[in-house]
């Protein structure tokens, strides 16, 4: 299909909507597109940030609403990007656990009130136990965390 032809197929189709000259512009220079390598997904971060910092000055409500349309639009294909190019890997509850001890500089007697006595504890950190539902509760409000932390992500 040429140029040509798919301007004649979509010449009829309108939508409707208020013009923002920012956000065409935006679209126009820097045209959202499936990001395919550590460059250009570098390059978009780079432009998102420094609209970012011009959404945090003042300017008029216009030029906010239109960075802020682009950004909605962007802000999908570089999460995309980042996804699989860097999955996330699963976490345990067993390793948050192991990780809240150590930011909290806690040993494993510490929480009794929470688990239960020391080996019981060890028990859970090396993988022999799993946290209970009960415990999750306990350590979720001990340490102001979600319960969702403690399953697998």
């Amino acid at each position: 299909m040429t140029l040509q032809t798919l301007e004649k197929k979509v010449a009829g189709i309108r939508i409707e909507s208020a013009t923002n000259r920012v956000y065409e512009f935006l679209v126009e220079k820097f045209p959202p597109r499936e990001i395919k390598n550590a460059s250009e997904h570098r390059a978009y971060r780079n432009l998102v940030g420094t609209l970012m910092r011009e959404l945090s000055h003042r300017i008029d409500k216009r030029s906010a609403a239109g960075i802020r349309q682009y950004i909605g639009i962007l802000a999908p294909l570089i999460a995309k990007f980042e996804e699989t190019r860097w999955p996330r890997s699963r976490t345990s509850g067993q390793e948050v656990l192991e990780f809240l001890i150590e930011q909290n500089e806690l040993t494993q007697s510490d929480l009794e009130d929470e688990i239960g006595t020391q080996p019981y504890v060890s028990d859970i950190l090396r993988g022999k136990k799993e946290l209970t539902s009960e415990q999750i509760a306990k350590l979720s409000k001990r340490f102001g965390v979600s319960p969702a932390v403690f399953f697998p992500s």
